[in-house]
């Protein structure tokens, strides 16, 4: 009897259904499972959103605190924060900054590096290059006619959400279980209509706090997108090679023309914000540096969070250490 052949098909074509059941989808800058949309915040709307945790996976997750208990790895938390570079480029690229999740970073080191060298933060150059900060969250939309109550992941910036919970928090401990899958609250969040320059976007103007009308079980967590896995950090040279408008592999034309564009990089050519003069030490002599030279003061003269409030205030434009308390932060954002 002959032996039956073995199709090729059938492990094939079984490895390709799998591979598109977890195929994720492109967002920009992130990367969503299979199945998951976004959610975006119109202005002068208002919605009702359910917050659902997620188990965090991250040792360098930004909340991290051990002693508390804090988004360490295992434990479920509500939001990923992280950091996002705009305009980078000849192309204008948004990337996400390496260092939210505990790797360096070469734009936030050629920003510290020209704030060194005596430009100031306000400068259209260096303030190009400074991250925004924001939030990822799982939430379920209710009630909404163009979304399903099902998970959603909601990107936003810090001042367009975030703070105005933290504010809405400290004046009621009792509503920062919202996020619990039994205990917590359904978010009744009103959007205004906010101007920059010719550009509109919708910020928070008010957070109500009303009871859920039922409670989430476990099951529902196998739904929740891990967010610590969504973004997408590019590696350090090719970061590097889009900031400067290079390729991240030197062509031999590029390798004999060395000499040429060593005499460029020293001549003085204005900065642009879109496109930058790659610096003549390499990054190791700038770690070097940075790690030698400490800060000359600790305490801010104006009573503000040394290494922490730099740039928050008025204050700062004219503060005689804002250099070392920028390069403090900058230092703790790196871990």
């Amino acid at each position: 009897m002959r032996k039956k052949r073995r199709s090729k098909f059938r492990d094939r074509v079984a490895a390709d259904a799998q591979r598109q059941r977890n195929q994720r989808s492109q967002y920009g800058h992130l990367q969503l499972p299979k199945g998951i949309r976004m959610f975006r915040e119109e202005p002068n709307t208002r919605v009702k959103l359910d917050f659902l945790p997620y188990r965090v996976t991250d040792p360098h997750h930004p909340d991290r605190d051990e002693e508390l208990g804090i988004a360490v790895e295992g434990e479920l938390w509500y939001k990923r924060p992280y950091k996002l570079h705009r305009n980078i480029g000849i192309n204008n690229e948004t990337i996400v900054c390496p260092t939210s999740v505990g790797k360096p970073c070469p734009i936030c080191e050629y920003r510290a590096r020209l704030l060194k060298e005596g430009g100031k933060w306000d400068d259209d150059a260096v303030r190009a290059l400074r991250p925004s900060d924001r939030n990822l969250y799982v939430v379920i939309p209710l009630g909404h006619k163009e979304y399903e109550e099902k998970p959603h992941v909601w990107d936003i910036s810090q001042a367009c959400f975030q703070k105005a919970l933290n504010e809405e928090l400290e004046e009621d401990e009792d509503r920062a279980v919202f996020p619990d899958l039994e205990e917590g609250y359904t978010l009744r969040i009103r959007f205004s209509e906010e101007k920059f320059g010719k550009n509109t976007f919708a910020d928070t103007s008010r957070i109500d706090f009303i009871e859920r009308d039922s409670v989430y079980s476990e099951d529902i967590l196998e739904q929740v997108p891990n967010l610590d896995e969504v973004l997408t950090i590019l590696p350090y040279k090719e970061i590097e090679a889009k900031l400067f408008d290079m390729d991240s592999e030197p062509t031999e034309e590029e390798e004999m023309g060395q000499e040429e564009v060593k005499k460029e990089e020293e001549e003085d050519v204005p900065l642009q914000p879109s496109r930058y003069r790659k610096p003549k030490e390499t990054k190791r002599e700038i770690e070097r540096e940075e790690t030698i030279r400490k800060p000359k003061s600790k305490k801010c003269p104006y009573g503000h969070v040394f290494g922490q409030d730099c740039e928050e205030f008025d204050d700062c434009d004219d503060c005689e250490v804002f250099d070392d308390c920028f390069e403090q932060r900058e230092k703790e954002e790196r871990g």
